[in-house]
């Protein structure tokens, strides 16, 4: 050691006086010893600083401050410069000098490197006086977390992806979402916001709730906490200015505004909007669809209730019932029907009960069964919570009381809305209101009211009727279960319900119920409404009604009843009878205070004389089926002179005259025969609403909220509904001769206020209007719904000028068997008028369906000048069959504005040539054309060579799923580039029948090479796709550009048959640009067919096809498939594999599959030239030790030349248990089929056929007599083929025996034959050897069908 320093104080005392003459290295070497301890010093330094650092980090993020990017930087070089210098430091001392004198080599090296690391250190030291470590963040919303409550199905994944796309669309700026309450919407909108951020769609997302009592000052202060701000002002106005300037740094927002209840002005919270901020978008939620227009939402999505099978889902989830009982499951699945597919009511009852044990299940479902909701409070308060905001928020007592009637009604029952009025007449809502037709239309305000809240359901099927939601329903119960309205509603009762409170409740309705004994004395001095149906006799009806005296609704269904008992009751305001047996109608005169009375298919048959003495009635209704007649007597009718509204829907003799004499009738509904003899002098009063039918019946309840006329098989003066024709809404005319026109012949004051029209079979009329001998009518300008049927003579909408706003308004046209007509719509004349320059004609128009119009040439007929003033902007639905004349369906002049078309079906239209034809020039559109485009089918269309003509790259089909092409042979493509590219939601392609068909996709080229081109330079996806079927398309060479070779992730299913020129399904020609081929991910691809291909030599290229997991695998008469190696990887997990020809290897299995086609249930091979085995265990190498092919129900071998064991080697692990069906065909090498193990594994077997195997000795090889008989005691072993019906073998030349045979002392063969033989047949099989069944085998044997054609076979 001495000498070590001694050694290197001399070195350094040299050193000092050296490196002032020296060159650097001798300066590196002399200076080793200062130039180490500086570097040391230096060293510890970092370290002290880096651990000062490092602590001020983990405060910071201590704090959720985000560290900055330089600190983080520093950090990780300075832990790399510690570890680097670590190991220098560790060299330093390995190579200290071991003696006296020193190795310059190693110590000028060493020296220099420290001092170069010395620099390094020092810049880092220099750099680490940060003035702070970290910032805090902008919250990013706990709502945008992963949420286990999001559960996605049909209905929130097409509002979810619709809302996506309305926000990826420019000028799309305000979304409103609506559903009733407990819907889901909240959770969609946060799951609209996480992807959004996800796929940093936006800048920016946040998200704040507005609630029923909107907190300004706590929204603005949850903005700035997500966007970092922190606000000088204290004011809602100054946050709002501070928050606007904010929100206009940020180029592209989303701001979700979750729980509004009414519009609000955007810049109180201080939002910047529209022209202002054009990337700023807001998605807002609501229970009320009317905020959603009053907040012009320019895209507004309704989110729907869970199917049945979506709801069990998410009930079964949120309840945990994995590994439960069958008998738990069961009741868990009725309990999840209780909810209605409500996901709140799902998600809250689901994590109530989970974990509960059977009785705790069944406890609850009889509970929600019987809407016992006291003892369901546990249960279902968030649920009535949630509820209850929207009842509070219902202004007036008179809509909440609205609300709770409906509840009177049965579970999932159409509430009939003429019956709901007629009790809430009753019942004393808007009572301030005199007039009964002012009552009603403040009603159905209600009603409309309650749909948009949620609280009501619409019937889409039928306008007539609202729903309530099974749960909405259950807390109308709970809400009229304590209070001042208390309701009693129940369904099924066989017994009166007694209960203390009775006295109590205002409403009580027993549906459907069988009371035959009632208590002796019923106290109901508050009940105000009874609803009683079901078969009933009231036996003492004095004491059933006495203490009811407060009742002003009655409503009675299939009840045996005296009317005398109602004297009793001095308030009652409606009374419906419904099938009931009525006893003393005379006492109707002593009801005098009521206004409604109504009777269907009573006893009552003769109108009674005692209503004359019914001074408020207001509204009468008459009706009965099974073709019964109601008899007015004289004069009755005009002396009822109090009525407002009538109501006769049967067949009947009213005097039609005598209405004239009912001054106060506003609404009438009627039935009307030719045989009551209109009088000439006869006019209809001026109504306020009606439904008068000619010679056709009306339903009871009708509705009588509009202007209906119906007329038909009438052929005499329409003059007596002259003031009815004036403002009719709707009007139907079936078979109604002698008028050529509506207007002027029918009505010269032009039917302004028609809104539907329906003619049928009116042979005579020629047009709907004729305006050649009027100046300027206006007629239809109100015109919503028109359809004409089977119309002879009908020629032309409008003959002459058409008439100012000619169907300007109309929405649904539908034209049938017009056999005349050659254009639909005109649209020239109307054109020309100045009036309506500015109006743009069709724009209304959504429906369209024409059908049967054989000289139909054109739909709609306009000059060039005038293509800018039309537009199908509005139009979805188009339906067009069987117009045989019709070339063109859609021209430039409109083809542009199909901005909103979904649907569109043509069929059997002979000389179509094209359906969609787009200018050469466009403008850029918000909206681009066909963007909304769903589903395209087009059927049996021989001359259609376009689907569309012209420039296409400003068309968008992202949203068509559905793709049906069949019977078009001369269309030579299906999309262009641009249009192919745009297909993001394709799901089902379907093409057939189409001769000419040279492309799927086409380029847009001059010639092939460039189409390729063109197509394989651009990659593109169709994500959605799942469906593809091309059967006879004798031209198309190939299906898919190779650049979708990545893009079809979803493909299921493949089918391609009878394409006599296709070559291969991915076009394989490499690009101009030498780009090589691409991967082809087909991972979902389970069902594949290929049949007559001629030239089909590839599917794709070898070693090309990725992670394939075929099901099905079908492939015949496909001579040039010479890559099945590529797809034989796949077949693994197969279950039907149909093989033609293509297999080119000696056997099945191990070649296509070592591990045995586990999975396969039917096999067919057919053609094969080279398969000699089907099995071939000889090798133990390559097989598996699971059994082979134990799940195959279908064998079938046929025309297999070389084909010589069905299987080779030992038969251990070979498994026919599951076998049904074989069918050996034309296998001309095969000698036998099954060993005696194989025999015995068939126990599944039912049919065998075996046909023109010429070497075919034995179907089962042969056993000793010891392995079968004995000849004392019979079999040894069981019979084989135990299930074994049918067996048919034609034409094996060879063929000696069947089954196993033993031989008998005698010398003759005995047959053992399966026990369940019922059909036997051997035919052709000449050295078939005798045999005898043997008795003590066959017995019970029934074979039904012997057929053979040798003479030694004895039974």
């Amino acid at each position: 050691m001495a000498a070590e320093f001694a050694a290197s104080g001399a070195a350094n005392a040299v050193g000092n006086l050296a490196t002032e003459y020296a060159s650097p290295y001798v300066g590196y070497f002399f200076r080793f010893g200062k130039i180490v301890e500086e570097f040391k010093n230096r060293r510890k330094e970092l370290e002290l600083k880096s651990d000062r650092v490092k602590n001020d980090v983990e405060e910071a993020r201590r704090q959720n401050e985000v560290i900055e990017k330089d600190v983080q930087d520093w950090q990780q070089r300075a832990e790399t410069e510690l570890k680097e210098t670590q190991s220098l430091e560790a060299e330093i001392e390995r190579k200290k000098c071991f003696n006296w004198c020193p190795s310059w080599g190693w110590r000028y090296c060493l020296s220099k490197k420290v001092a170069k690391k010395t620099i390094s250190i020092n810049k880092l030291l220099e750099s680490c006086n940060f003035p702070r470590v970290g910032h805090l963040a902008p919250l990013q919303g706990i709502e945008f977390f992963p949420s286990k409550d999001f559960m996605p199905n049909e209905s929130s994944k097409f509002t979810f992806n619709e809302i996506i796309k309305a926000l990826n669309t420019d000028g799309v700026n305000m979304i409103g979402l609506y559903g009733m309450p407990g819907v889901g919407k909240t959770t969609l909108a946060k799951e609209v916001g996480k992807h959004a951020k996800e796929q940093n769609l936006f800048h920016k997302v946040v998200m704040a709730t507005m609630s029923q009592t909107p907190n300004i000052n706590k929204i603005q202060d949850k903005f700035a906490e997500l966007l970092g701000l922190k606000f000088k002002a204290s004011t809602e106005e100054g946050k709002a200015e501070e928050l606007r300037l904010r929100l206009l740094g940020v180029n592209k927002i989303l701001i979700i505004i979750d729980d509004v209840w009414d519009d609000f002005k955007l810049r109180t919270i201080g939002i910047p909007f529209g022209v202002e901020h054009e990337g700023c978008k807001i998605l807002l939620t609501t229970r009320d669809p009317q905020v959603c227009v009053r907040m012009d939402c320019q895209q507004i999505f309704k989110l729907n209730i869970l199917s049945k099978c979506e709801a069990w889902a998410l009930f079964k989830d949120t309840a945990r019932l994995k590994d439960v009982s069958s008998r738990l499951n069961d009741v868990a699945k009725e309990v999840a029907s209780e909810c209605k597919g409500l996901p709140l009511a799902i998600v809250t009852i689901g994590k109530a009960l989970k974990g509960a044990n059977l009785d705790g299940w069944q406890a609850a479902n009889k509970r929600l069964k019987d809407s016992r909701h006291l003892d369901n409070e546990e249960v279902s308060q968030d649920i009535y919570n949630c509820l209850k905001l929207s009842y509070d928020y219902l202004k007036g007592d008179n809509i909440r009381t609205c609300f709770l009637l409906c509840s009177l009604f049965p579970e999932d029952w159409d509430i009939e809305i003429e019956e709901l009025i007629m009790f809430a007449i009753g019942y004393g809502l808007f009572s301030n209101i005199n007039l009964i037709e002012d009552l009603r239309r403040e009603i159905r305000e209600a009603l409309r009211k309650l749909q948009d809240s949620g609280l009501l359901l619409r019937n889409d099927d039928d306008e007539r009727y609202v729903r309530m939601h099974d749960v909405v329903r259950d807390f109308a119960h709970w809400i009229t279960s304590t209070g001042k309205n208390i309701f009693m509603v129940k369904e099924g009762l066989m017994e009166w319900p007694l209960r203390e409170s009775c006295g109590s409740h205002t409403a009580i309705s027993f549906w459907n119920s069988n009371i035959n004994i009632f208590p002796e004395k019923l106290k109901f001095p508050k009940l105000k409404i009874l609803i009683f149906t079901g078969k009933i006799l009231v036996k003492d009806p004095i004491a059933f009604v006495e203490g009811m005296k407060a009742l002003q609704v009655l409503h009675l269904k299939n009840v045996i009843f005296s009317i005398e008992v109602l004297k009793l009751i001095t308030n009652l305001r409606t009374l419906c009878l419904v099938e009931c047996e009525l006893e003393n109608i005379s006492s109707l005169a002593n009801m005098k205070n009521l206004e409604i009375l109504a009777f269907s298919d009573t006893n009552i048959y003769e109108v009674p004389e005692e209503l004359v003495a019914l001074r408020k009635l207001k509204s009468l209704h008459f009706s009965h089926s099974r073709g019964k007649k109601l008899n007015f007597p004289p004069t009755l009718l005009s002396r009822l002179t109090s009525l407002r509204e009538l109501h006769v829907t049967c067949e009947n003799n009213v005097n039609l005259l005598e209405l004239n004499s009912l001054s106060r009738l506003t609404g009438l509904s009627l039935r009307v025969s030719t045989a009551q003899c209109f009088p000439e002098n006869l006019v209809f009063p001026k109504l306020q609403s009606y439904n008068i039918a000619v010679n056709e019946d009306l339903r009871f309840m009708q509705e009588l909220n509009s202007r209906t006329l119906e007329i038909t098989e009438f052929s005499s003066s329409l003059s007596a509904f002259e003031k009815l024709l004036c403002s009719v809404e709707k009007l139907a005319l079936k078979n109604v001769m002698g008028h050529k026109n509506i207007v002027p012949n029918i009505d010269p004051k032009c039917v302004g206020e028609l809104t539907s029209l329906w003619l049928q079979k009116c042979d005579d009329m020629e047009c709907l209007v004729d305006t050649t001998g009027e100046k300027g009518p206006t007629a239809f300008s109100n015109l919503v719904k028109l359809r004409m049927m089977e119309m002879a003579c009908l020629k032309e909408l409008c003959h002459g000028p058409p008439p100012i706003s000619f169907l300007q308004k109309l929405k649904d046209v539908t034209i049938e068997y017009c056999t005349r007509l050659k254009v639909v719509f005109e649209m020239d004349g109307l054109l020309e008028k100045e009036e309506i320059s500015q109006t743009l004609l069709l724009s209304n128009l959504t429906s369209l369906n024409l059908s049967s119009l054989p000289e139909l040439e054109s739909i709609w007929k306009s000059q060039s000048t005038h293509q800018y003033h039309a537009s199908l902007r509005s139009l979805k639905v188009v339906n067009i069959s069987w117009c045989d004349e019709l070339k063109a369906i859609f021209p430039p002049c409109l083809a542009q504005s199909l901005l909103h078309l979904q649907e569109l079906e043509i069929f059997e239209c002979d000389r179509l040539e094209q359906v969609f034809d787009f200018p050469q020039e466009v403008g850029e559109l918000e909206v681009r054309p066909l963007s909304n485009l769903t589903s395209l089918e087009l059927t049996s269309l021989p001359e259609l060579k376009w689907i569309w003509k012209g420039p296409t790259h400003l068309v968008n089909l992202q949203s068509l799923k559905t793709m049906r092409i069949w019977e078009c042979a001369k269309l030579a493509y299906l999309f262009s580039t641009p249009l192919a590219q745009s297909l993001e939601h394709l799901e089902e392609l379907e093409i057939k029948d189409c001769g000419f068909l040279e492309h799927v996709i086409f380029g847009e080229a001059e010639n092939e090479d460039q189409i390729v081109s063109n197509v394989d330079g651009y990659p593109f996806r169709w994500p959605k796709l799942r469906t593809l079927k091309i059967i006879n398309c004798g031209r198309l060479n190939y299906v898919f550009p190779i650049t979708l070779a990545q893009g079809l992730p979803y493909l299921e299913s493949v089918e391609i048959t009878d394409c006599s020129q296709l070559k291969q399904v991915f076009n394989m020609t490499k690009d101009k640009g030498g780009r090589p081929l691409q991967d082809i991910v087909l991972q979902r691809l389970q069902f594949l067919r290929l049949k007559n291909l001629e030239k089909l030599s590839s599917f794709c290229p070898e070693n090309f096809v990725m992670s394939l997991s075929l099901k099905m695998f079908e492939v015949f008469s496909c001579p040039q498939l010479t890559e099945f190696k590529t797809l034989q990887a796949n077949l693994k997990d197969v279950r039907i594999l149909a093989m033609d020809g293509i297999m080119y290897h000696k056997n099945l299995i191990p070649s296509v599959d070592p591990q045995g086609l586990n999975e396969l249930t039917f096999l067919t091979l057919r053609d094969d030239k080279e398969l000699e085995c089907l099995i071939d265990t000889a090798d133990q190498g390559h097989v598996s030790t699971v059994p082979l092919l134990p799940n195959l129900t279908s064998l079938k071998l046929k025309s297999l030349p070389e084909l010589k064991w069905i299987w080779k080697g030992p038969t251990h692990h070979v498994c026919f248990q599951s076998l049904k069906v074989a069918v050996i065909s034309r296998c001309n090498k095969l000698k036998y089929l099954f060993s005696p193990s194989l025999v015995q594994s068939l126990v599944m077997l039912e049919q065998l056929k075996i046909e023109y195997c010429d070497e075919l000795e034995h179907i089962a090889t042969e056993l000793e007599i010891d392995d079968n008989i004995e000849s004392d005691s019979g079999l040894l072993h069981p019979p084989p083929l135990p299930k074994l019906t049918s067996l048919e073998i034609h034409g094996c030349p060879r063929l000696q025996y069947v089954f196993n045979v033993a031989k008998e002392n005698n010398g003759v063969d005995n047959a053992i034959l399966p026990p369940s033989l019922e059909k036997l047949t051997i035919v052709v099989c000449p050295r078939f050897a005798k045999f005898i069944i043997q008795q003590a085998v066959h017995k019970g044997l029934q074979l039904k069908v012997i057929l053979y054609s040798f003479p030694y076979i004895m039974l």
